[in-house]
């Protein structure tokens, strides 16, 4: 179920049924800023010239769609390069208005 909040933004329930495409997210982030998103793709450090890290050493997780930064300061994503993950977090954006998700919780997936 997708609703609408206080701000505007997509929402997902409680259950974080709702996977969203890294390319939306980094496309269209002012519709996501402050909510909660999931996104599930490969964790990459391979940089697309358009895009710039929030913060030195951050990562990418990226799907067919595109690929989004991914801020986590709980842990060291570099283990789960080039693996598939799940990332659960709220959409941000840079004061440069980069997208990126500011991850509270990671995951691999077994592929």
């Amino acid at each position: 179920m997708i609703g609408l909040s206080a701000v505007g933004c997509k929402t997902a329930n409680s259950d974080y049924t709702i996977t969203y495409p890294a390319g939306l997210i980094s496309n269209h982030p002012k519709g996501f800023l402050g909510c909660y998103v999931k996104v599930v793709g490969i964790l990459t450090d391979k940089r697309p010239q358009d895009l710039f890290p929030p913060y030195p050493g951050d990562l990418l997780v990226c799907d067919k769609s595109g690929c989004v930064y991914v801020h986590y300061d709980y842990g060291d994503l570099k283990k789960y390069l080039g693996k598939k993950v799940k990332v659960i977090g709220y959409g941000s954006v840079t004061t440069f208005n980069f997208p990126y998700i500011d991850a509270v919780k990671v995951e691999p997936l077994e592929e």
